[in-house]
């Protein structure tokens, strides 16, 4: 054993040599959303078409111990180090996310109802299960923003930003796919010269609209290079954009409820946005 990460909360990682990681659960700290079933199930469902992105899986199982049961599973190790640990800047940081957005897209791409029919991820099957998703979300967003006098420069109230992006979603939308959840700078890794090796950690996978995984960067910068590489030179087909549009947002509120830095430029991002529905 080299190393031992704990840095992801209710998970602690251990590094093997330089290839194998070894992940568990700690059992007062286990999240409802997060299964490691469910991650090692992604990731042999997608080791065929993402492979040498994303981790192989070795095994999974639980192991008894006087304070319970513990979960694990064993897998590759993704070379290098996530993105949001080095810096990675200019044309390398427009080639990273291009990348990075189409393996989403390849990764959304692939068949879900084995997944759907496993009972491990949950899934937002039609429209009002999106909206049941994103309620929540932008309340809390909300009620983070208000918590915090000063931050919050837009006309429109976020309260009024909120329901006017509820309202902005599809009545209906195609088939839910597997999403990673959050391949954002954490999980992105990056060898020493700022390229693209892969992607970690789908424990909290679930079903849902495609453009909900582009989303978790907190500049906007990059939320739009993801996305001009996730369509890779395509029209969007169906409601894509509208989601996309809505899940930019909840991103613009989420930063500017957040760090500083992002903030001026979020802000101006969403008046565009609304300025769209």
């Amino acid at each position: 054993m080299t190393a031992v990460d704990e840095s992801g909360g209710e998970a602690r990682v251990y590094l093997v040599d330089d290839s194998v990681v070894v992940k568990t659960q700690r059992p007062h700290r286990v999240r409802p959303k997060t299964s490691l079933a469910k991650e090692a199930r992604l990731l042999e469902h997608l080791a065929g078409a993402l492979a040498g992105r994303i981790p192989t899986v070795f095994g999974h199982d639980r192991v008894e111990t006087p304070e319970g049961s513990v979960e694990y599973v064993v897998m590759s190790r993704v070379p290098g180090q996530a993105a949001g640990h080095v810096s990675v800047t200019g044309p390398a940081r427009t080639r990273l996310l291009h990348t990075l957005g189409r393996l989403l897209r390849h990764l959304h791409s692939q068949p879900a109802d084995q997944l759907a029919d496993s009972g491990l991820f949950p899934t937002d099957d039609d429209a009002g299960a999106l909206r049941h998703r994103l309620e929540p979300a932008l309340a809390d967003l909300v009620e983070e923003i208000n918590s915090r006098p000063g931050c919050w420069q837009l006309v429109p109230s976020p309260e009024v930003v909120a329901v006017r992006a509820i309202e902005a979603l599809p009545s209906r939308f195609d088939a839910p796919v597997a999403l990673h959840s959050n391949p954002g700078p954490t999980h992105a890794f990056v060898d020493a010269d700022g390229a693209f090796t892969g992607v970690i950690d789908f424990g909290d996978s679930y079903l849902s609209h495609p453009a909900l995984d582009l989303r978790t960067w907190p500049a906007v910068s990059d939320r739009l290079a993801l996305h001009e590489g996730y369509l890779d030179g395509e029209a969007p087909q169906g409601d894509f954009e509208a989601v996309w549009t809505v899940a930019m947002i909840y991103a613009d509120m989420k930063a500017i409820a957040g760090r500083a830095e992002p903030a001026a430029l979020a802000g101006e991002d969403l008046t565009r946005r609304l300025a769209q529905l």
